[in-house]
């Protein structure tokens, strides 16, 4: 690797805004309005209200649609690595390929082979956020099964509702890494390209997901006033 400076630069590149994106969004911006923020509010409002009802079957159906769709990263996770692992015994025609691609840069086999381990990685380990997301989740189905009837609930179950919201937001916390992991994951396919345009691929990604948990329109309808008349609501028709 050393022996390649550019495919050094680009790996350091792609390590510090994929860990420093994570780390920087989850850890240290602390913003109300962005997407994670907002979805916590309405989780905390979703299991308060579930103290109030007599049937629970939205909830549970609810938890079981968030189950199976983590569960479809999580599946489609194995299938990649399996994917990627068939592709190490093809190296020689998939090396064939990429040599005849536009701007693509001859690199030896044993560099070809760190960017396909490296790949690997990468769904491994979104393998195991998706994994343990839908563990929590399952924690958060058991807490919500703890909190009695609404002819039962009183306001002492408030923090146990509150608690059960928590550990959802945690769940979505590790989905969402594993789902920026995915994101990442494709820009690593221009790496076998030519190490500039994967640097570009991933400051290109890096910009998306800003722009999608920060600046979206979904981002902007969460954040509207809840008093704003349901009128002046965009339609499908109108919304960009």
């Amino acid at each position: 690797m050393i022996q390649y400076p550019s495919e050094l630069i680009a790996l350091i590149w792609f390590l510090f805004c994929w860990i420093g994106y994570n780390f920087v969004t989850d850890n240290i911006v602390k913003s109300s309005r962005s997407l994670p923020a907002r979805m916590h509010l309405y989780r905390v409002q979703w299991m308060t209200t579930t103290l109030r009802r007599d049937n629970r079957m939205l909830d549970i159906n609810i938890i079981n649609g968030l189950q199976q769709s983590i569960s479809f990263f999580a599946s489609t996770s194995i299938l990649i690595i399996a994917g990627l692992l068939a592709v190490l015994g093809a190296s020689d025609t998939a090396l064939d390929i990429i040599k005849h691609l536009p701007f693509s840069i001859e690199a030896p086999k044993n560099l070809w082979y760190l960017k396909v381990m490296i790949l690997i990685s990468l769904f491994v380990y979104a393998f195991f956020k998706h994994t343990w997301a839908l563990r929590q989740l399952n924690y958060a189905s058991i807490l919500m099964g703890s909190i009695p009837l609404a002819n039962e609930a009183d306001d002492r179950f408030i923090p146990s509702a509150r608690r059960c919201a928590m550990i959802a937001t945690q769940a979505a916390k590790h989905l969402n890494r594993g789902l920026r992991t995915y994101y990442f994951g494709i820009a690593t396919l221009a790496w076998f390209i030519n190490p500039w345009l994967f640097m570009i691929a991933t400051t290109a990604i890096v910009l998306v997901m800003y722009r999608r948990e920060y600046r979206s329109h979904v981002v902007k309808l969460l954040n509207m006033p809840g008093e704003e008349p349901l009128s002046d609501i965009p339609t499908h028709h109108s919304a960009k």
